[in-house]
């Protein structure tokens, strides 16, 4: 089962290695805005998850 602690935790560890790709690859392409697209939606949904929680 899945808890909002593993959801920040899990989430921490996807939005490092999606920082880690993004400093990576060239600025311009394709993969890069995709993966800046879904570290945002992944810490909004994170952040929406967390302030839904209290």
């Amino acid at each position: 089962m899945i808890t909002y602690h593993g959801l920040g935790y899990y989430g921490l560890f996807a939005a490092l290695s999606a920082l880690i790709l993004m400093t990576l690859l060239p600025t311009g392409s394709r993969v890069h805005r995709l993966l800046g697209r879904a570290l945002l939606a992944a810490l909004i949904v994170t952040a929406a998850i967390v302030g839904l929680s209290y």
